[in-house]
C-alpha cells in the first residue's frame, strides 16, 4: 500500500517559466547573426535615406534568421534530433532556407550583399547548434515521480533529473512538471495531490508521454486498443505528402537515372550475376509486393534471410552500396509505383513479418501506412533482426506512426543524410 502524502498539496511549485530561455535564444540569435554583421557593409545609416542593397540586405538575413530559428526549434521538438552533431541537422536547413531567399531577390532584380547574406546563415547556423549543444548539456529539468516504484524505470537522461513526489512536496521544491503513472491505480489520496499540484500551476504529465518524448519509442507494455487510433496519421498529410514525393521523384529523375546506370555498370563487371535482387516484403495493409535493391551478394550465395556484420556472400562492391545505402536507389521504381514512400516502417522480408506477427503482439500495426525507403527506427537504430531488438524497432515505428507529420520526415530525411554520408550502422 503507498504510503499518505502531506496534505498540503500546495507545498509543490512549479519551475520558472522556459519560455523566457526560448526568447533570450530567439533574440540572442537575432542580435549575433542580423543586427551585429550590419556595421561591417552598412553605408551611412540604414532605412534613414532611403531603400536600397542594405536595407534590402538587413530584411532578407532577418526573414531568413526567423525562418531558420522557427526550423531548428521544430526539430529541436522531437528526441535525440539535436544531442549529438546538431550543426549536420541545421546546416542544411539553413542552406536551403538562404539559397532560396536569394533565388527570389534574383528573380526580382533586387540588390543585395551577397557576401552579408550568406555570411548571415553561417552565423545563424553556429548560434543555433551552440545554443542547442548548451541546452542539450544544462538545462536540467526537474520532474517529481509518482508513485516512487516508478523512479528506477524512468530513462537516464542527463537532462532530467528524475525525484521523488514525497519528497518534492514536503520540501517545497520547484518542479517543471510532475510525471504519473495515470493508467496505474492511483489512491484517491495521491490523486488530489496531484489535483492540488495542477491548481498551484505545475503540469501533470502521464508516465508514457514523457517516455515517449525521451526516447522517441511508443512503449509496447501498457498499450492499450483505446491508442490504436492515434496512431492513424493525418489522410490529409499523407496525400499531400504522397503528391510532393512524387513531383520531386519525377523531377529529380534525371539524376538518378543516371546515377542507376552508373552503379548498374560496376554490378556488372563487380561479379557474375543479376543487376537487381527483388525480394517479396510485406507493406502497406499486410500487401506483399517486390522490393527492387542492387545486388550486393554473389549469386547463388546461400544463407540466412537477414544479413551479419562482415558477411562473406557480401561483394566488394556490395560492401560500398551498403555502407552508403546506394543498393536502396532502384526503389525508387517502388515509390513511383506505390508500393513505399521515401519515409515510413521499413518493410520486412515476408518470411521474417510472418514470425514477428506471430512472436511480437501489435508488429502488424506498422502496416497502417506504406513503408520507406528511410525510417525513424532506421535512423535512431541501425540494421537488426533479433527478438528483443525488433521490438524496439517497432516502438520506434509506433511512435512515427503517432507523431507522423511534415516536420518528422524531415528530421528523418536529414538526420539519413547524415547517416549516408557517414555510412553508420551498415550492414
Amino acid at each position: 500500500m503507498a504510503e499518505p502524502l502531506p496534505a498540503r498539496g500546495y507545498a509543490i511549485r512549479s519551475a520558472p517559466q522556459r519560455f523566457i530561455e526560448i526568447w533570450i535564444d530567439a533574440i540572442g540569435g537575432f542580435l549575433f547573426s542580423v543586427v551585429m554583421p550590419i556595421p561591417l557593409y552598412a553605408t551611412g545609416e540604414p532605412f534613414r535615406t532611403g531603400f536600397g542593397a542594405t536595407e534590402q540586405t538587413i530584411l532578407a538575413t532577418a526573414f531568413a534568421y526567423g525562418v531558420v530559428w522557427y526550423m531548428g526549434r521544430r526539430l529541436d521538438a522531437f528526441p535525440r534530433s539535436t544531442l549529438h552533431g546538431y550543426l549536420r541537422y541545421v546546416a542544411p536547413l539553413a542552406a536551403i532556407a538562404y539559397a532560396t531567399i536569394a533565388v527570389v531577390l534574383v528573380l526580382l532584380r533586387s540588390e543585395y550583399s551577397r557576401v552579408q547574406l550568406f555570411g548571415s546563415g553561417i552565423l545563424a547556423m553556429a548560434w543555433l547548434a551552440t545554443s542547442a549543444r548548451l541546452r542539450a548539456r544544462y538545462l536540467v529539468r526537474h520532474y517529481a515521480v509518482m508513485p516512487t516504484s516508478l523512479l528506477g524505470t524512468m530513462p537516464n537522461v542527463v537532462t532530467c533529473n528524475w525525484l521523488d513526489f514525497a519528497d518534492v512536496q514536503s520540501g517545497g521544491m520547484r518542479v517543471d512538471a510532475i510525471v504519473a503513472d495515470l493508467g496505474a491505480g492511483l489512491t484517491e489520496t495521491e490523486l488530489s495531490a496531484l489535483a492540488n499540484a495542477a491548481i498551484a500551476g505545475v503540469p501533470v504529465l502521464d508516465r508514457r508521454f514523457i517516455v515517449e518524448s525521451l526516447t522517441g519509442r511508443t512503449p509496447l507494455g501498457g498499450l492499450t486498443p483505446n491508442e490504436f487510433g492515434a496512431l492513424l496519421p493525418s489522410r490529409q498529410y499523407l496525400l499531400v505528402r504522397r503528391v510532393i514525393e512524387l513531383t520531386l521523384t519525377v523531377l529529380a529523375l534525371p539524376v538518378l537515372l543516371l546515377a542507376l546506370l552508373a552503379l548498374a555498370i560496376l554490378i556488372r563487371l563487380d561479379s557474375a550475376g543479376p543487376i537487381f535482387f527483388l525480394q517479396p516484403r510485406v507493406g502497406r495493409r499486410g500487401n506483399v509486393f517486390q522490393m527492387i535493391k542492387f545486388r550486393t551478394m554473389y549469386h547463388g550465395a546461400a544463407g540466412p534471410s537477414f544479413t551479419s556484420a562482415a558477411d562473406p556472400r557480401v561483394t566488394r562492391l556490395g560492401v560500398v552500396l551498403r555502407r552508403y545505402r546506394l543498393d536502396e536507389l532502384p526503389q525508387l521504381v517502388n515509390v513511383l509505383s506505390g508500393d513505399m514512400s521515401w519515409v515510413g516502417p521499413r518493410p520486412e522480408a515476408l518470411v521474417l513479418d510472418q514470425k514477428y506477427v506471430r512472436d511480437i503482439p501489435h508488429f502488424a500495426l506498422r502496416g497502417i501506412v506504406r513503408p520507406g525507403v528511410t525510417g525513424w527506427a532506421q535512423i535512431n537504430q541501425g540494421y537488426v533482426h533479433d527478438h528483443d531488438e525488433m521490438r524496439a524497432k517497432l516502438e520506434y515505428d509506433l511512435f512515427y506512426l503517432k507523431h507522423c507529420s511534415l516536420w518528422l520526415d524531415v528530421v528523418i530525411v536529414v538526420r539519413t543524410i547524415a547517416v549516408v554520408l557517414g555510412g553508420a550502422g551498415a550492414r
